[in-house]
Order: structure tokens, then sequence, then C-alpha cells
């Protein structure tokens, strides 16, 4: 016992000092109340937060998705031509590096747009780097071309009459024939199938028929397309008594027309597949990157 404390004021203390804490704590419906009714304004805010974090992950991702796919698609189709061309070689595939091709989603009007500004930078524009432009530079050139494919073209004499169609020709394929009139413009596919209104800045007309010797104007078509050095040109048709004839020639045009988009990547991926066709004959006489140095390319070297 401690000197000078009374007995039992120890205990009397630490009852008067549990009494203090018990009056002075919550009662007992306020502590279950506070509880069971915690603050969550924090963990609402941190939810929330979570919520658009994980929807921006998600269409991160779709996105990622959607260009893998993207590029799983072209990565194909540059396979594709590294076949067409390896087989040309006597080999299962060419390497890539050596396969020269538009980048990109195939767009037809980008295409054409980029092989202009290549002719361009010609001294002569007209005729072009490779001056096949000058072979069509009048009807008398076109003629002479025509003829030595036995293909039928307007005489020289002839007073042209107008030229009703254009086949869009892809060195060797022909993706598009179109037809005009003076109340609008019909387009068919070279199997003869009407795909419609595919041209919004021209008025389609279901009406205007198919052009007689429709057949043969593809097939001719192609004949010159093949054996012009150009990915793409536009023949032009008259109708004449004796059946179409060649009313002449663009291997340059700057009459490009604006399709729908999903046409503008159809004649884009024909366009590209004209391209490497193109690209065929210089590569194996040696006018590319595998020319010896000093080596040179003219256009009267054929294959």
């Amino acid at each position: 016992m401690s000197e000078g404390r009374p007995p039992g004021i120890g205990g009397v203390a630490r009852r008067l000092g549990l009494r203090v804490k018990s009056a002075l704590a919550p009662s007992g419906d306020s502590a279950d109340t506070a509880r069971s009714e915690p603050d969550t304004t924090g963990r609402t805010t941190r939810r929330d937060t979570a919520a658009t974090k994980k929807s921006q992950l998600q269409a991160a991702q779709a996105q990622l998705e959607q260009l893998t796919t993207t590029r799983d698609e072209l990565r194909q189709q540059r396979l594709a031509v590294q076949q067409v061309l390896g087989a040309e070689h006597g080999k299962s595939v060419q390497p890539r590096l050596k396969v020269e091709k538009t980048n990109g989603v195939p767009s037809f009007v980008v295409s054409q747009r980029m092989m202009q500004r290549i002719y361009g930078a010609a001294e002569d524009p007209r005729a072009g780097l490779d001056g096949i432009g000058a072979t069509f530079a009048d009807r008398a050139g076109t003629a002479r071309f025509a003829r030595s494919h036995a293909v039928p073209v307007l005489d020289e004499s002839d007073v042209a009459p107008e030229a009703v169609v254009v086949a869009h020709a892809f060195k060797g394929e022909v993706a598009l024939v179109e037809v005009r009139a003076p109340q609008g413009v019909r387009h068919f596919e070279a199997d003869g199938t009407d795909p419609g209104d595919i041209r919004p800045a021209a008025t389609y007309d279901p009406a205007i028929a198919q052009p007689e010797g429709f057949e043969d104007i593809c097939a001719w078509s192609k004949t010159l397309s093949r054996h012009i050095p150009r990915p793409y040109v536009q023949v032009y048709w008259s109708a004449t008594s004796d059946g179409p004839r060649v009313h002449h020639l663009e291997v340059d045009p700057d009459r490009i027309p604006a399709l729908t988009p999903e046409w503008d990547k159809r004649l884009g991926l024909a366009f590209d597949g004209a391209y490497s066709r193109y690209l065929k004959q210089p590569f194996r006489r040696g006018g590319l990157a595998n020319r010896v140095p000093g080596g040179t390319f003219t256009p009267e070297e054929i294959v």
C-alpha cells in the first residue's frame, strides 16, 4: 500500500474514470448508426474513375484490334504481289524489299495523282519520263499503235464521232466501263454488271443501254493497256456503223472520276495490281535497284 493514500482510493478513481468516459462516448444508437452509414463519397469517386479508365482501355483495345486486322490484310495483299512476281522469276515469292507498290489503303485517285507527279517531273510532262505520252499525242500515233495490235481504230481521215464509251484499264485488266449520254452516265463492270450509282458528282441514268460490242470493247481495251507501260490508261471508244472503234487513248488522264469510297478502293486495288505488273518489265531488265551500277533502262527494251 502506498504511504499517505487512503484505503480503496485507487478503485474509486478507476470507477470515476470509467463513468466519465462512458458519459462522453456516443449513445449506443448513435454509434450503431455511424457504423451502419459510413462516408462513401470517396469510394464512389474512385469507382467512377475506375469505370471511366476501363471504358477507355476497352475502346483502345478495340481500335488496336481493328488496326491489327487492317495491317494483316495489307500484308496478305503484299504477299500475293510477292508471289505473282516470284513466279515470274522461278521463286516462290519475290523478296519484299524488291517489290515496289503503293503504300497504305488502296485509293484509285491517290494512286493516279501520285503517278501524275512522277510524269510531271519530266522536261516534257506530256511525254513523261518514259516518253510514252508522245506516242499518243495525236491520232496518227494512236492509230499505228492500235493497228499493230489488231484493234479497230478510227482512220486519221475520218470525222471523229463523239467518244461515248471510256474503258478504265489497268495493265491488261478492265475494272470499269463508263457510258456517257446527254442525260447522264452509267457504268458497267467487265462482266456487264451495273454497279449502280457509284459516282456522286455525275447523274446516274439506269436507262442508258450497254454499248454495242461491249465484250469486244473490254477485250480490246485489255490488249491495248497490257502493252502500254503505264499502270492505268483510259481507252476512248466511238460507236460507228462498223462497230466500236478506238477514238483515242489517255495514258496520263487529267480527268479522274471521283467514285464512292467502296469503288475508289476497288479501283485502287486494281491500280496496285497493275503497278506491280508495270514494274515487272523494268525489274526483269534490271531497270530498278537490281540493275548493275551505271546501267540504264529505256522503253525500247522488251522482256
